[in-house]
């Protein structure tokens, strides 16, 4: 899936402009690990982008984020590479993190949740 296709999925499905930021700062980290590990920097970066594709409309970690999404995303024929990272991300899923992929993608989450708490706790509250 490209970078493209991938934000034409997300769009389709999310519509919070802070949700959007958030997975668009993902990305990015994803592609930042990308290209420090020398891996494909743009099958990263998706997998960035898409990882919370379902939660605005399925938050429930039972039933909903992020197996729903994955299950689109399989629909869609992406590549179960992409989506067992997308489901190793939640510490819920049973997935376990064993691949760089996989581990970045955690670590690009937390960390991008990470950025916007402090830039929360600012008198200005920008990044």
């Amino acid at each position: 899936m490209t970078r493209e296709e991938a934000w034409t999925v997300l769009t389709q499905h999310t519509s919070n402009p802070n949700l959007l930021k958030h997975m668009l700062a993902v990305e990015a980290v994803m592609r930042a690990y990308a290209r420090r590990f020398g891996e494909d920097e743009e099958t990263w970066g998706v997998v960035g982008l898409l990882h919370d594709l379902d939660y605005e409309k399925h938050p429930s970690q039972e039933a909903g984020h992020p197996f729903v999404g994955v299950e689109w995303l399989r629909a869609r024929g992406l590549d179960e590479r992409l989506c067992r990272a997308i489901l190793s991300h939640a510490d819920y899923s049973g997935v376990p993190r064993e691949t760089l992929m996989e581990k970045s993608l955690f670590a690009a989450d937390e960390l991008a949740g990470f950025v916007i708490a402090v830039a929360l706790v600012k008198p200005t509250k920008t990044v």
